[in-house]
């Protein structure tokens, strides 16, 4: 049995279009009996909304760039927190960048935060204009303009740095999650949670939040051929495509 851990956005997902030739390629590839998920920065339901509408079958689904780990279902079995207060902290800088879109998560949903929105900490958790958000799983912030994305980035290293990872799955967007998670972290903990031994993983994506699962040394990764630079540069194998990547190991 092997494992395909799939990222959605530009990799399964490319221009917005889900190919009839990835999904009937991942259909043979779990008829095989080998099983087949997704690895996103997207919140779990929001991934089980989007599977059901693009009509691919799954066996797990991880979410929040590894934060958030599904049972055989799809919903939330496991996750890894960014601390409340550390949590608070960061969204006030995030919020001095001015991005256009601010959304906080937590495994199952995620609440969007404006210029007017009232933001404080009370009993543990994050309350966002009145929304009780816990525990916080992801940040993310989005611009118009990549230099300011990338200027957020390395504001929030330097600032939080041993605590929060930024990581950016697309040139214009940062991804905030704890230090203790991570995409190859959610596949690891996936592993353990449902006592499953496979010969092989494969992983493919195509951002920067994708590269700890590509570089991984107990995965096979694979980038896509559209993918960032930065992330060409630091993995040598590429696939066209989902289907072309499951051809070659079907074969």
């Amino acid at each position: 049995m092997k494992i395909l851990a799939c990222d959605y956005d530009g990799t399964l997902n490319v221009g917005g279009v889900v190919s009839k030739e990835n999904i009937e390629a991942i259909r043979a590839w779990r008829a095989a009996g080998n099983l087949f998920g997704m690895v996103s920065g997207r919140y779990l339901r929001y991934l089980r909304e989007f599977m059901a509408k693009d009509g691919v079958e799954y066996d797990f689904l991880i979410g929040n760039n590894g934060a958030a780990v599904s049972d055989e279902y799809g919903n939330a079995a496991e996750c890894i927190a960014i601390p409340t207060e550390l949590a608070a902290q960061l969204l006030a800088k995030i919020r001095t960048h001015e991005p256009r879109h601010i959304s906080v998560s937590f495994d199952e949903a995620s609440v969007l935060v404006t210029p007017e929105s009232q933001v404080c900490v009370q009993d543990g958790a994050l309350i966002i204009d009145g929304n009780r958000i816990y525990p916080v799983t992801q940040m993310h912030a989005n611009f118009l303009d990549a230099d300011k994305a990338t200027r957020l980035r390395d504001d929030c290293r330097a600032a939080f740095g041993s605590e929060v990872q930024c990581i950016m799955p697309g040139i214009f967007g940062v991804d905030f999650i704890s230090t203790q998670a991570g995409k190859p972290v959610g596949i690891r903990r996936l592993l353990e949670l449902r006592d499953l031994h496979p010969e092989l993983i494969l992983t493919v994506g195509d951002g920067d939040n994708d590269l700890a699962m590509l570089t991984a040394p107990d995965f096979c990764g694979y980038a896509m051929q559209n993918s960032m630079p930065g992330v060409l540069e630091q993995v040598s194998r590429t696939t066209e495509s989902v289907a072309a990547l499951i051809e070659r190991y079907l074969a």
